[in-house]
């Protein structure tokens, strides 16, 4: 086994490994700034998921509307009101994540994005229930098939829709030479 030497002050860069990402192995080299800001955005993101959810269940609850599908697993239940929850997650996070992936991002804000796209967009959405309730109720339940149907291709044409809302926030910067 070889041993390194580090040069002085301990690391290169930004602190966080040296300049050569092929000692590792990889070619591609995350900086710690923008897992934190992946985290951090995914977190809040998450915090934000579970508001909507309580909002959604709480509306629901209020009018009489909130009801159980039973899966076929027996021993699991979804409130209708986390379905739609899920729905809504969905389809906003998904026109959101394409506002952040259409829109110029100078490099000093790449943090930003990494917070914004996969952090808060990726906390915030939730693919997980409806596919739960698609898998254990595929042939019984309409609604579970209806709130895929609609996520899956509704999140298409959201992301479409908010790349193209993000070009047009921040398109960018105009290639010199044209006059």
């Amino acid at each position: 086994m070889s041993h390194r030497s580090w040069p002085a002050g301990g690391t290169r860069g930004h602190g966080l490994a040296p300049l050569s990402a092929r000692e590792y192995g990889c070619r591609v080299r995350t900086p710690a700034r923008l897992l934190l800001a992946v985290f951090l955005g995914g977190a809040l993101g998450t915090l934000a998921r579970v508001w909507l959810g309580s909002v959604v269940s709480t509306a629901t609850m209020q009018q009489g509307s909130a009801n159980l599908v039973e899966l076929s697993a027996g021993s699991v239940h979804v409130l209708d009101a986390d379905i739609v929850a899920a729905l809504i997650a969905n389809l906003a996070g998904s026109l959101a994540l394409g506002i952040v992936a259409g829109a110029h991002w100078p490099a000093q804000r790449a943090a930003w994005r990494a917070a914004l796209g996969p952090g808060f967009c990726g906390g915030f959405t939730t693919f997980s229930l409806i596919a739960l309730a698609l898998a254990l109720v595929f042939s019984t339940s309409a609604w579970a098939i209806a709130a895929f149907v609609l996520g899956t291709l509704g999140g298409v044409l959201a992301i479409i829709l908010g790349r193209a809302l993000g070009r047009r926030i921040a398109p960018p910067p105009a290639m010199g030479g044209a006059s």
